[in-house]
């Protein structure tokens, strides 16, 4: 997937089962995907970034509609791709409710608060990564620059709040209706502390968030994933009768049990090469990174995901006393394999 710029105004698509689909553009990540049922109002599954809100609009009024037409958002976890709009959002869509996971509500509160300790999160797990001390300066400085472009967003607004609003609080496996569509909601964390699987009861479609996206993953580790609770999940997801899944970002995963069960085969195939290099000799983060998915994660806007993916893997070997590891005062480190 590429990062799209916002060029032009995306279409409303029906996409069956009364659902439409906008594919928002953002600056710094792969598209998102904002599922809408149309009743009385309309329903949105995530309503995306920030400075996306503009397109959103416009890509509503293809169909006659706009953003004051919105009553429900029902947000799958708190990454500022697919919340952060909801800060300004509720300026112009007065009467929207607003849906989260219960320990979302009381954990995140000040929302431009909990996105600054996520940029030190990010920043410490680049220090973890980069040896160089001159790569490892260019590879924060571009974040640094990302993340201000977000918080100069927010605050260009003038119409924003920075606290994050949860009108119901969402337990697992509640069931509730919403504007007359049955839904029922998964806890499914992993990918986020905070994620939650929409799921329309009568017609089985899952909204996966991004949990699953393609045959890939995302783990953040030490920012707010967590491998354990991601493989918790799949097998969860696996007892499920599941007949659509859509996730956040990318085209409807075709065959979802199917891709399950390959993206549990490719975290252990990725456990697996970290082991085998390892083996082969002391590494660090960045090396095993690149060896397991490819130096072009560098340009394609995964940096952070991949090296996040890759250390939740490292973290359970060394909770398994497979490895230990070396930290410099930098905050790099390196690993070794246990001799047994």
């Amino acid at each position: 997937m590429k990062i799209t710029q916002q060029n032009k105004i995306p279409p409303m698509d029906e996409i069956g089962n009364g659902l439409f689909k906008i594919v928002l553009p953002q600056p710094f990540y792969a598209p998102n995907n904002i599922y809408i049922l149309v009743n009385d109002g309309l329903t949105l599954i995530d309503s995306g970034y920030i400075e996306s809100v503009p397109l959103l609009q416009a890509s509503l009024k293809t169909r006659g509609f706009s953003l004051s037409d919105i009553k429900h958002i029902i947000y799958t976890h708190n990454h500022l791709d697919h919340i952060s709009s909801a800060l300004v959002l509720k300026s112009y869509a007065k009467k929207a409710t607003y849906y989260g996971y219960r320990a979302m509500q009381d954990g995140v509160g000040n929302y431009i608060e909990s996105m600054k300790l996520f940029e030190q999160a990010t920043e410490d797990l680049f220090k973890i990564a980069y040896g160089d001390p001159i790569e490892l300066e260019k590879v924060l400085r571009k974040s640094r620059q990302g993340w201000n472009t977000f918080f100069s967003k927010f605050y260009e607004t003038k119409k924003g709040t920075p606290f994050l609003q949860i009108d119901v609080a969402i337990d697992h496996n509640d069931s509730i209706e919403i504007d007359g569509h049955g839904f029922r909601f998964i806890y499914t964390p992993g990918h986020n502390l905070y994620h939650i699987t929409p799921v329309l009861q009568k017609s089985k479609i899952y909204f996966s968030g991004d949990l699953i996206i393609a045959n890939l993953t995302a783990i953040y580790s030490e920012l707010d994933g967590s491998l354990n609770d991601y493989h918790f999940t799949l097998e969860k997801l696996l007892e499920e009768p599941i007949r659509r899944m859509l996730p956040a970002h990318g085209s409807e995963i075709d065959d979802p049990k199917r891709t399950i069960t390959l993206v549990k085969k490719t975290l252990s195939i990725l456990e697996k090469g970290v082991i085998h290099r390892l083996k082969e000799g002391s590494s660090d983060l960045l090396s095993l990174m690149e060896a397991a998915i490819g130096k072009k994660v560098h340009t394609g806007g995964h940096l952070t995901t991949a090296l996040g993916l890759i250390y939740s893997i490292i973290k359970k070997l060394e909770l398994e006393g497979r490895i230990h590891y070396e930290k410099k005062e930098s905050g790099y480190e390196i690993f070794h394999i246990k001799e047994i």
